[in-house]
């Protein structure tokens, strides 16, 4: 991974700076909160002192976008390879064309033999 995005990432891990929280209502009175806003890469918006909504700058957004795409990455590759080293040998048995077709159909024909067994009662 990229520093440049783990240092971005890091802005909103660790949280809000001073001055960066913005009252809901001071969005509507006046633009003094850009002047906030620009000096911070990320500001908190309060509605009565309770958390309304977190603003970040659109390089911070992206970070935070990619980094999760990295994670999900990572997820991904580290549940296929738990996968392949949970099974055997003999379950990695690789067949292609009418290898697969027969057994396929020789499933089919046991799994019918059992059903078939259930509804008449046999079994």
């Amino acid at each position: 991974m990229a520093t440049d995005l783990l240092k971005d990432v890091d802005v909103v891990l660790g949280g809000f700076e001073l001055g960066s929280h913005i009252g809901i209502t001071d969005l509507q009175r006046s633009t003094d909160w850009r002047q906030r806003f620009a000096a911070s890469k990320m500001v908190e918006i309060l509605d009565r002192n309770q958390p309304f909504a977190v603003m970040l700058k659109p390089e911070i957004f992206d970070a935070v976008r990619k980094y999760i795409a990295v994670l999900e990455r990572q997820l991904e590759e580290l549940q296929v390879e738990v996968l392949f080293t949970q099974r055997t040998e003999e379950r990695m048995n690789w067949t292609t064309g009418d290898d697969l077709k027969q057994k396929a159909q020789e499933s089919f024909r046991y799994r019918k033999e059992l059903i078939r067994g259930l509804l008449d009662g046999d079994q």
